[in-house]
């Protein structure tokens, strides 16, 4: 009965400490930086902040054509919406809106584009001393270092984001379709590993003599500041006060703003 005497309040502290940790840190958030170069150029082409915040991520995003463009993934309620902050518009789109975008974009590509970049025939290699991921077909390469995560839920929650941000970067005029990136995510993701650069060679022409190259850096931190915090309360008033226009609309507006 002593023991129990001493054990007992000492049970009831360890509960209370717990219960007062607050809710973000219990739910593993964190935040991810991100600069991408195009061709090898010294400047970022575009950055932009990730925010992982319970089941909701936030992605910001800043360059020369798109300033102020903010990107909200509803991961409870599987939708995007997508947040012009010049012009206060807004628009959703759904999970199944993406699916049947995709599904339009098979149906339609030629045979060409169909073996290249939606059925390609992929190969896979890790290299686990420097930890890198090479998925590649004869006409597109992704190269990957990656690095581990503090937390295992942390590397599903952002393949989770990474496969539908992919889907939904195929929506814009020129982006490619998403099928080999998946493929990347997934064997990143069963390596246990987070990006923290990625490299996108996409050949252009049949010989290789013309070929695009996209760089990725990222840097990981693993908990939200104060500031980003208030980021997400201001995008969520932002968000409430933005004009709901369809999809169409959105795109046509930013893409005369951008003319």
């Amino acid at each position: 009965m002593k023991s129990t005497r001493i054990i007992f309040p000492y049970l009831l502290v360890v509960v209370a400490a717990i219960f007062a940790i607050p809710s973000f840190v219990l739910a593993n958030d964190f935040r991810m930086e991100t600069e991408v170069f195009i061709e090898g150029g010294s400047r970022p082409a575009t950055k932009s902040l990730t925010l992982f915040n319970g089941n909701t991520v936030y992605d910001f995003l800043s360059g020369e054509q798109v300033q102020g463009e903010i990107t909200v993934f509803d991961v409870s309620r599987g939708r995007f919406v997508l947040i012009d902050t010049d012009r206060k518009l807004k628009t959703t789109l759904t999970k199944d809106y993406l699916i049947k975008f995709l599904e339009q974009v098979k149906s339609q590509a030629s045979e060409d584009v169909v073996s290249r970049f939606v059925s390609p025939k992929l190969a896979q290699k890790f290299n686990p001393s420097t930890k890198t991921v090479t998925v590649s077909s004869d006409h597109l390469t992704y190269q990957a270092t990656g690095i581990p995560a503090r937390w295992d839920p942390a590397i599903q929650k952002y393949r989770h984001f990474a496969d539908w941000i992919a889907r939904l970067n195929s929506t814009r005029i020129g982006n490619l379709p998403p099928y080999s990136r998946f493929e990347l995510n997934r064997v990143m993701a069963e390596q246990k590993l987070m990006p923290k650069t990625i490299q996108r060679t996409v050949m252009l022409d049949r010989v290789g003599l013309r070929k695009q190259v996209v760089r990725s850096e990222h840097n990981i931190h693993w908990q939200l500041t104060n500031s980003d915090r208030k980021r997400i309360s201001s995008t969520g008033n932002l968000m409430a006060a933005c004009k709901e226009v369809s999809v169409n609309e959105f795109w046509q507006t930013q893409s005369q703003v951008s003319k």
